[in-house]
């Protein structure tokens, strides 16, 4: 476990702009620190690199890393990863088994979009967060545990709390420290450079020969939106990579929704358009873009399948 925890972060940090330098320089101080960190942002802006340096930068970097990422255990089943069971808890519990909870002690536990938790296991998390105590399932003995607690959520945690779909008393815990990640359309001078990175990785695992944009592939990449941030960014470079012959990338390697950028909403309009109208050209071009997914046209816009479907049925999108 701690030789997995000892583990350098999944890519290293490109902060060129000064709204990245400016989180860096929080998250350095935050490092050394034992406070709890609320991680908020859109999909793709770099949470995960966020929470992994938070551990491994810190005094705790020898001790367990243990990622919670709440959308992927099934309800039924998150219950038992987080708190872990006693045997004849349930059914199946042949053995007892120590939960992610038990098996962060001494290092730092990672809950991943924790917006997607329910209420009921909300409450019972919110006893670990104040108390750092718990009780397997099935289980009597009360345990203690000594963890760094880091959340991440990429929707706005305060207005799921005034809509009810987060304990509010939850919240303030998790957020003692929150700390915003801007989206890589905010932060446009670490694109080339990103870019670059993701090229030089392609290329140690000689994928690409290419060590460098030309000029065209360089101002499509620097002018394009980015709705899926740097995910989608490394995405593009890994792509065009594969695309790309000799020394340089050109912009016929990078794929269309990139080369085809739209125009801005008011071109041909008599007046400039509402928040309203823009809302409503975005949510369509994503949709467009992802083949009509909702569940990755709500991954890209920061919302849930729900606010989603809502929009659509307001602006009357199909």
């Amino acid at each position: 476990m701690n030789a997995a925890a000892s583990a350098p972060p999944p890519m290293e940090v490109v902060a060129v702009s000064p709204a990245m330098s400016e989180v860096m320089q929080v998250v350095a101080r935050l490092a050394e620190a034992r406070s709890t960190v609320l991680l908020q942002g859109e999909s793709g802006t770099g949470k995960d690199l966020v929470a992994h340096l938070l551990h491994y930068e810190g005094p705790r970097r020898n001790q367990p890393f243990i990622k919670v990422h709440c959308p992927s255990i099934p309800e039924d089943l998150l219950e038992s990863e987080l708190f872990g069971h006693e045997r004849g808890a349930f059914t199946d519990a042949a053995a007892a088994k120590a939960g992610k909870i038990e098996m962060a002690d001494g290092g730092t536990l990672y809950f991943d979009q924790v917006q997607e938790l329910s209420l009921g296991l909300q409450a019972k998390l919110l006893r670990v967060v104040e108390e750092r105590r718990f009780e397997r399932l099935g289980g009597t003995r009360t345990l203690e545990v000594d963890v760094r607690l880091v959340s991440s959520a990429n929707v706005d945690l305060r207005e799921a709390v005034t809509q009810g779909r987060f304990r509010e008393d939850l919240y303030h815990r998790l957020s003692v420290v929150p700390l915003a990640l801007p989206p890589l359309r905010q932060r446009r001078e670490d694109i080339l450079p990103l870019a670059e990175y993701f090229l030089a990785r392609e290329r140690e695992r000689h994928t690409t020969e290419a060590r460098g944009f030309d000029d065209a592939a360089a101002g499509v990449l620097k002018g394009y939106h980015w709705p899926g941030n740097v995910r989608e960014l490394r995405s593009v470079v890994e792509r065009a990579a594969l695309y790309s012959n000799g020394e340089t990338i050109r912009a016929a390697a990078l794929p269309p929704q990139v080369l085809e950028q739209p125009q801005p909403l008011w071109v041909g309009r008599e007046r400039r358009p509402s928040l309203r109208d823009v809302e409503e050209a975005y949510i369509r071009y994503v949709l467009e873009q992802v083949g009509g997914s909702q569940t990755r046209a709500a991954d890209i816009l920061g919302i849930s399948r729900k606010s989603l479907w809502e929009r659509r049925r307001r602006f009357g999108i199909p």
